[in-house]
């Protein structure tokens, strides 16, 4: 492909001596002329498609949502490429969602290009010094790629499963200004910027990052001010669950879990048929499995001492209503630095049999040390328990007061777990990328640890919030955020 000056003066110069030969040609005895054919409609006669090697039954030709006329005549972008400018996001979204110049890399010219900037059409006072990335890697370590370099932290990714209309792609969470709860700024744009997160979806190479929420009535990004996070989709690839407060304001941390079409169409706040939160509970970090089974966590936001405890319910689809809500973990409330103690996170194995999940306890020992998350264990436990809610009825895995082993995720088997873990001590690379192979018997429920391997030891990279690929052909491929 030639330069893009050159393709637009092949553009220009094509349009003209369409224009000649429609002028020239004369028609009939009144000298009218016989106006040029448009097969598709899009703008373009068909012989000026030929010239620039577009689809003439086809209005967008290389499908980035803007057709081949308003390419040409318009937006002076490439009929035949997806993203004009390279900036990793396509020529129809740029102009119909993000507000940028499809043929400019870097719209505001703040040293960043709009697929790296977190505000790519305002101009930012600073380039942040925080680097974040999405890998994919084999659960050997043996296949990592690099999809994303950006300056705003784009995590919680996950493959969409393989049904869902458009898959393959990934669901991920975003944010998109800097500003915690309280309001303050840290010149970073990640898990600190909870009011200004958003739900996005991009293609498995990385390219077309798109929003699912926070658009305006004319799908353009507007940030809604609303905490919008963790994201899991359903088995079926039709819905996507998720926490938010945007039905509180004054927006406070009211977490309500909410449903919304695989397209982030029809959002819905889930209603309960038993046992709903208090108006001083949240609830968050929902995992969806197979007949409407879902996990998730619920903690008091009015209390000091308190215990993050998991919730199992079902979801009536046809109502959007949770039932049979049963309190399925427990314990000893207190009050920790970051987080109150208890179990975060929750995911349902793919038979929906088992659950696993970490707790913390303690607190962190070096405050300073930003690897230092303190204590947290992970842990596998049967749906349902005779012992629930008590600690009886879980089985900790790789017990490790120096360690935090966080964010586990069921393969396609439910046999093996990938999660991350911190280990303070180790320098320069504390925080990876973890696989445990589990044997799991049934009768009596026993799970142990066979073997684990890290896979990103040494990277330069701090890898964090691993999934796994949902398409039966490749069952060991996963897909995780990093940092450095």
């Amino acid at each position: 492909m030639g330069s893009p000056h050159g393709i637009q003066r092949l553009y220009l110069l094509a349009i003209l001596v369409v224009a000649i030969i429609s002028a020239g040609c004369g028609g009939g005895s009144g000298g009218s002329t016989t106006p040029p054919i448009d097969s598709d409609g899009d703008g373009l006669p068909d012989s000026t498609e030929a010239t620039l090697g577009t689809d003439p039954g086809n209005p967008d030709s290389d499908g980035d949502g803007l057709s081949d006329g308003a390419e040409v005549n318009t937006h002076n972008t490439d009929p035949n490429a997806v993203d004009s400018d390279n900036d990793r996001i396509w020529d129809g979204e740029e102009i119909t969602m993000f507000g940028t110049l499809p043929t400019v890399a870097d719209t505001d010219a703040d040293g960043m290009n709009d697929g790296e900037d977190p505000q790519p059409a305002t101009a930012n006072v600073a380039i942040p010094t925080q680097e974040y990335a999405v890998f994919t890697d084999d659960a050997f370590g043996g296949q990592r790629v690099q999809l994303t370099s950006t300056r705003f932290s784009e995590n919680h990714v996950i493959y969409a499963p393989a049904t869902a209309s458009g898959a393959p792609f990934f669901i991920y969470q975003t944010y998109l200004a800097d500003g915690a709860v309280s309001g303050a700024t840290d010149g970073v744009f990640d898990e600190g910027d909870l009011p200004n997160s958003a739900i996005a979806i991009m293609n498995v190479d990385g390219t077309r990052p798109r929003l699912l929420t926070d658009l305006d009535p004319d799908g353009m990004r507007a940030n809604n001010g609303a905490i919008d996070v963790t994201p899991e989709a359903s088995p079926d690839g039709r819905f996507i669950i998720f926490a938010s407060n945007r039905h509180e304001e004054p927006r406070a941390v009211q977490l309500r879990l909410y449903v919304m079409d695989i397209d982030g169409g029809n959002p819905v706040q889930l209603g309960f048929a038993d046992n709903p939160p208090l108006p001083t509970e949240l609830d968050s970090d929902p995992g969806w499995g197979p007949d409407n089974k879902i996990v998730f966590k619920r903690e008091a936001t009015n209390l000091a001492n308190r215990f993050s405890r998991l919730y199992t319910a079902t979801i009536d689809i046809s109502t959007m209503t949770l039932s049979n809500v049963v309190e399925r973990t427990n314990g000893t409330p207190g009050n920790l630095v970051f987080v109150p103690p208890g179990d975060y996170d929750p995911k349902l194995s793919p038979d929906g049999s088992l659950i696993a999940s970490y707790r913390v306890l303690t607190n962190p020992a070096g405050m300073g040390n930003p690897a230092d998350f303190g204590d947290w264990d992970l842990w596998v436990g049967r749906y349902s328990d005779p012992d629930q809610p008590a600690i009886s009825s879980i089985t900790f895995l790789d017990v490790d007061p120096s360690t935090a082993n966080l964010f586990p995720r069921w393969d396609s088997t439910g046999t093996r777990l990938a999660l991350w873990r911190t280990t303070p001590g180790v320098q320069p690379d504390p925080i990876d990328i973890i696989i445990f192979e589990l044997d799991i018997r049934s009768a009596p429920f026993a799970v142990t640890l066979l073997n684990q391997t890290n896979i990103t030891a040494n990277s330069n990279w701090s890898e964090s919030m691993p999934s796994w690929n949902t398409d039966p052909a490749e069952p060991d491929a996963i897909v995780y955020s990093a940092q450095r």
